[in-house]
């Protein structure tokens, strides 16, 4: 009995040794109290410090939503990544010269000091490596990391945006501080974040305003590789089409430099995850890719940056 009791108890701290382990926590912002959830790896108890990844929720959407929509644990696992799940108030992320389709958007609420406080807690109490801080998410959260990149770029270590721009009235003033890895993959057919810009089916409630006037993707693109001094001439490459029925096919546009910016053109690609669910039908947000997984595509480029991979992103800034 005695012995079974031991190996019991054994058993119980090599389950908490190596498996991931996710906290609902909240936290007080600016007198708001803010929701989150973090996702910790089998390394964790190991580890000394471990790189970051807040994976930002869309517009309409929220922090639960997207664990299963994403997919990135088991990936992030894998490479031994704290994944940080932050929630929007009202279920849109507050970016000032960035309008909303979201009617009940609070202009008044700190988004940017939201995360960086959130920061601050994970590298505080949670093992976080304040040197590798990256961010990610599709449409509202893919401009929220495109936006952080620029208002947070002393912390940001590198950014993943899907399906995602920025306003055109934002574009002159929008930089990085320092040269920053950018990974951005976007649909061609792209109903909401259209790839040529303007204004996306579901935001005509503010057409006329400048701050819903997206820019159009390979613009974004030429701006991203100018700030991070890069290449102009990329490696381009057409990728595997692995999943002939999905009605996609993409070109992967490689710039290098003292980091790197990797564009992924999905043709026919609408407002999805590739690798993910159709969440809605295909005559309202178009076709998923699924020649790939985005969550892999992502977790491998963000671990690319600090010495898993190209040598060009491996140096110290």
């Amino acid at each position: 009995m005695k012995r079974t009791s031991i190996l019991f108890v054994l058993l119980l701290i090599l389950s908490r040794s190596f498996a991931q382990v996710d906290i609902d926590k909240t936290i007080m912002v600016d007198g708001l109290q803010r929701e989150y959830s973090i996702h910790l790896p089998p390394s964790y108890d190991t580890a000394q410090k471990l790189p970051i990844i807040f994976a930002l929720h869309g517009g309409g959407g929220n922090y639960r939503q997207v664990v299963k929509f994403y997919k990135l644990n088991p990936p992030a696992d894998k490479k031994g990544f704290i994944i940080v799940y932050p929630n929007a108030i009202n279920k849109a992320w507050n970016m000032p010269g960035i309008a909303s389709r979201i009617k009940d958007l609070d202009t008044t609420v700190d988004d940017v000091h939201f995360i960086y406080e959130l920061m601050d807690t994970v590298i505080k109490n949670y093992k976080g490596d304040p040197k590798h801080i990256f961010s990610t998410g599709i449409s509202r959260g893919g401009m929220f990391s495109l936006y952080l990149a620029d208002k947070l770029s002393d912390r940001i270590a590198g950014i993943a945006p899907v399906c995602a721009s920025i306003s055109q009235s934002i574009t002159n003033e929008y930089t990085f501080k320092h040269p920053t890895p950018v990974l951005l993959i976007n649909g061609t057919a792209d109903p909401l974040v259209k790839y040529n810009g303007g204004v996306g089916e579901f935001n005509k409630g503010n057409e006329g305003n400048d701050n819903s006037i997206m820019l159009p993707t390979e613009q974004l693109v030429k701006k991203i590789v100018q700030l991070d001094n890069c290449d102009t001439n990329a490696v381009v490459t057409n990728m595997n089409d692995n999943d002939p029925g999905d009605g996609c096919t993409e070109t992967e546009s490689f710039y290098a430099g003292k980091v790197v910016v990797d564009f992924i053109a999905i043709t026919n690609g609408g407002h999805t995850w590739p690798g993910g669910s159709q969440y809605l039908p295909k005559m309202f947000i178009g076709r998923v890719c699924r020649d790939f997984s985005a969550a892999e595509k992502i977790t491998d480029f963000f671990a690319a940056t600090f010495g898993q991979g190209w040598n060009a992103m491996s140096k110290k800034r």
